[in-house]
């Protein structure tokens, strides 16, 4: 006997409570170098010169002579900042039809103001990725130390020997052992596989390497993890061109590894490796979303900006590896 297929009879449509997105989930760029806010668009930072503090020049005075003395050089970083920014449409058509029966789970209003941040976080991400491997750091190196996929080898792992290497090498140029540890997601995955770390830890409640553990067993105040992508493919009709690219590496797909000394916060007579400067907008904050009307077009645009410079403070108080996961 034939019966109703009521499962066929459902007109398709999209789920109320269900829709996908694709976008990075972490940026470390706000973490990596301090932020300063409040300067001037068009700055100098004054740095002492590193030569007059270290020299041993204190001597004798002999009664009724006058003391040793010396003198201490300045020199001065420039900063120059640059407001970055991204805009969304949003149509009147687009926000009535988002509400009629049927249509795709979208609020167009708060996507465009997302979809507008992620950009701007996604430059900067770039941009101190960019500062980070293009630097000549700390004993002339430039585009980092060769580590051929060491750090992740099951024999012959060259981690934490590197790690002191480079330790070794900022504290004779500056004074200070280093502090941070930027690594690519893929480095971070083999490490957690490493039998020397893994053997560290073994006893350890949970026993699974996790960036705390890292840092502690380095004697570091932080491991960053730079995991997200970027596509470099151009834009097309269709809209979903794409072709993965890591931020955070030398060499594309072969690991990264970058140990520097980076204070808690910036002040006077602080040492660090690179600065965010950041100026902040008429409300006093740092970033700025504002939406204007463009009636002829029917359409509200919103817009998200935030002015900045990603600043080299001190290229020796860095060490950058490359190729750390993969040779």
């Amino acid at each position: 006997m034939t019966q109703p297929n009521i499962k066929e009879q459902i007109v398709a449509g999209p789920l109320a409570n269900v829709s996908v997105a694709y976008r990075n989930l972490d940026y470390i760029a706000d973490r990596v170098f301090p932020i300063l806010d409040g300067a001037d668009p068009r700055a100098k930072i004054t740095q002492y010169k590193r030569g007059a503090w270290f020299r041993d020049e204190a001597g004798i005075r002999a009664p009724g002579t006058e003391a040793v003395r010396g003198g201490y050089p300045v020199g001065t970083v420039s900063i120059a900042t640059k407001e970055y920014a991204f805009a969304k449409e949003v149509t009147d058509e687009d926000r009535r039809f988002a509400k009629a029966a049927g249509a795709p789970v979208l609020n167009p209003d708060q996507d465009a103001v997302e979809f507008a941040t992620d950009k701007v976080d996604l430059k900067k991400e770039r941009r101190v990725a960019a500062l980070v491997t293009g630097t000549t750091w700390v004993d002339g190196n430039s585009g980092g130390e060769d580590a051929e996929g060491g750090w992740v080898a099951s024999t012959g792992n060259t981690f934490f020997a590197d790690v002191s290497k480079a330790k070794k090498a900022i504290k004779a140029a500056i004074g200070r052992p280093p502090n941070r540890l930027v690594i690519d997601y893929a480095t971070y995955l083999g490490l957690k596989e490493v039998d020397d770390i893994l053997d560290k830890i073994k006893y350890t409640q949970r026993g699974v390497v996790t960036r705390e553990m890292l840092a502690a067993m380095l004697d570091l105040d932080e491991v960053l993890v730079g995991s997200a992508i970027y596509s470099s493919a151009e834009e097309t009709a269709a809209g979903d061109d794409f072709t993965a690219v890591d931020i955070w590496t030398v060499n594309a797909g072969k690991g990264l590894g970058f140990l520097y000394y980076a204070p808690p916060k910036v002040g006077l007579k602080v040492q660090c490796a690179g600065m965010q400067v950041r100026i902040a907008y008429e409300n006093g904050l740092a970033r700025r979303t504002s939406t204007w009307r463009e009636a002829a077009r029917h359409q509200d645009v919103y817009e998200v900006a935030e002015e900045t410079d990603i600043a080299l403070i001190d290229a020796y108080a860095g060490y950058l590896f490359a190729d750390t996961a993969a040779t």
